[in-house]
């Protein structure tokens, strides 16, 4: 009996000198932390973000995969590495959204058509994209399909908008509204295009507003202070 509650004892002593073993290596490995340095295109008002979320969580400093988890669930950044800098210094890379577009006057979008709404984004002049909840991707489909056939004739997508119904509208840099409606997209921009490209080839220098091109042979041209004149088909 003896015997046995020596290896008793003896198992028990063992198993608590490993456990504070393992607790002291934990506590070394976090404290031992002087030094977060974050890398990447970074804002100040991120890094005051990105410093915040990290003194509220103290606790986590040391973990890697903690850091990168919280971090990550900002809106605005698309994905965090973490890396350790011996001996005593964190290398935080954040790598922030990069997005194509202003969305619903309150939001941006990515090139994933993922919806992003955050303060923490200074993106510019970039294009303006209108749609109903849940059309993000048909949106983003149409914004780059239509973009590119404009930008092969000199014209580029200012604002895109897809209404309730279905409908759609551009307004190009040059500040000119074309109207698509809902069907043969495709086709309809190409007829915008040839009419543009006639009436620049003509030497036109009046101001193009609005371009209709819902119509199934022609488009109706709408001239700054004029009336609209409908062209046929070229």
């Amino acid at each position: 009996m003896l015997r046995l509650l020596s290896r008793s004892g003896f198992a028990i002593a063992v198993f608590v000198i490993f456990g504070v073993l393992i607790f002291a290596k934990v506590s070394i490995d976090k404290t031992s932390v002087e030094n977060v340095v974050f890398v990447g295109d970074l804002t100040d008002g991120q890094l005051v973000e990105l410093r915040s979320e990290l003194i509220a969580a103290d606790n986590t400093v040391g973990d890697a995969e903690a850091i990168r988890t919280r971090l990550s669930s900002f809106s605005w950044v698309h994905h965090v590495n973490v890396r350790r800098k011996w001996p005593s210094t964190l290398m935080v890379e954040v790598h922030p959204e990069q997005v194509m577009a202003y969305w619903n006057d309150d939001g941006f979008i990515n090139n994933e058509s993922r919806v992003i709404v955050t303060d923490q984004l200074a993106a510019g002049d970039l294009p303006l994209l209108y749609g109903p909840e849940g059309t993000e991707t048909d949106v983003m489909s149409r914004y780059q399909q239509l973009n590119r056939m404009l930008l092969s004739h000199g014209h580029e997508i200012r604002v895109l908008k897809r209404s309730d119904r279905g409908s759609w509208s551009i307004e190009t840099r040059g500040r000119v509204q074309i109207l698509l409606g809902k069907e043969d997209l495709k086709a309809r921009m190409d007829r915008f295009l040839d009419v543009s490209n006639e009436l620049q080839r003509l030497g036109d220098n009046r101001i193009v507003s609005r371009m209709d091109a819902r119509y199934v042979n022609g488009v109706a041209v709408r001239f700054s202070g004029v009336e609209a004149i409908n062209l046929g088909s070229l």
